[in-house]
């Protein structure tokens, strides 16, 4: 066996944070023999290879300036919206169902054949998120405190879920993906918390009878969606954002050679790939300014990986007191 407080140094040491909670450091100390054990485990461990990879992989060069300008349709008919909404529905049911964990995070170790002996890592690295955002507010001088009812826009399998749940006492958790929202749920149950409300968007026009809410949390989800249903679903959500409320979501805003076109793009032959789109950034300050919200932060992310070509942004936004 090894002492609690051998577990809590090895985390702090190897893998620069805190336990995910006080279960996870009871099973390694009743389960590992020795510290060496303990040592070996946490080295040989995924986390601890991503963040090996961290430190031999500096970012590159940032994306020029001379970039030229994308080619992007992000006005949008009702009826061709719906369109555009099924098929990427489609595809992230079909994702759901063979690799729920895997279309997430897309590293080899979630794979299902994998996902097991990964799963800590898979669900730390969701409290992981949850401290960025808590830094990020700290910065802008916000106290989440009065903060009560939180969306969650693309839950997945409620990674980053449960740790909101332990941040506000009521938390929306949408998805496209009845498959996904059935291991949210899973996972939910598993850990007794009872404070979120998991609901499938089966239609686009769903997402604008919400209610109101003071957070909005979205990560790696809005790039799977095309640039009119990226449009759509930040103007409704935020339209319903409470006065003082605050909206942490990303976005890929620029790519070199990127353009979309609604009736070329709904010409083409259904997939099950996971797709990439981006937003122009001009028209994302537009439609905040148009929402009444405030830039607070805006921060280049890595969001989509590491690139000389694209640009992924994390934002943090308020809407304005009445």
């Amino acid at each position: 066996m090894v002492k609690r407080e051998g577990v809590i140094y090895a985390y702090r040491l190897l893998f620069g944070r805190e336990p995910e909670n006080e279960t996870v450091v009871r099973h390694y100390a009743t389960e590992v023999n020795d510290l060496q054990n303990l040592r070996e485990l946490f080295i040989n461990s995924t986390e601890f290879s991503e963040i090996l990879e961290q430190i031999k992989s500096p970012r590159p060069p940032r994306l020029p300036f001379n970039g030229p300008p994308m080619a992007i349709d992000l006005i949008s008919s009702d009826e061709k919206l719906g369109l555009l909404f099924s098929k990427i529905a489609k595809q992230w049911q079909y994702l759901g169902e063979t690799q729920p964990h895997w279309s997430v995070l897309t590293n080899d170790s979630y794979f299902q054949e994998n996902f097991h002996s990964n799963r800590d890592a898979f669900y730390a690295s969701g409290q992981i998120e949850l401290h960025q955002f808590d830094a990020t507010l700290a910065r802008a001088n916000i106290l989440p405190d009065g903060f009560k009812r939180c969306v969650e826009l693309g839950c997945g399998v409620g990674r980053v879920t449960i740790p909101l749940a332990q941040s506000f006492e009521q938390v929306l958790a949408l998805d496209i993906s009845q498959a996904h929202l059935l291991v949210a749920q899973h996972y939910a149950d598993e850990n007794s918390v009872n404070n979120i409300t998991f609901k499938q968007l089966c239609q686009l026009d769903e997402i604008s009878q919400l209610g109101s809410f003071d957070v909005l949390y979205s990560r790696i989800v809005l790039q799977h969606n095309t640039p009119p249903v990226m449009a759509k679903l930040l103007n409704e959500l935020l339209a319903q954002l409470l006065p003082g409320g605050i909206a942490f979501f990303q976005i890929p805003t620029y790519q070199a050679g990127y353009r979309f076109h609604i009736d070329e793009y709904l010409a083409q032959e259904n997939n099950n790939t996971m797709e990439m789109h981006f937003f122009p950034q001009t028209a994302l300050f537009e439609l905040l300014a148009a929402q009444q919200c405030n830039i607070l932060e805006i921060r280049e992310d890595d969001a989509i990986g590491l690139s000389l070509t694209a640009v992924s942004n994390t934002f943090l936004v308020q809407k304005q007191f009445l």
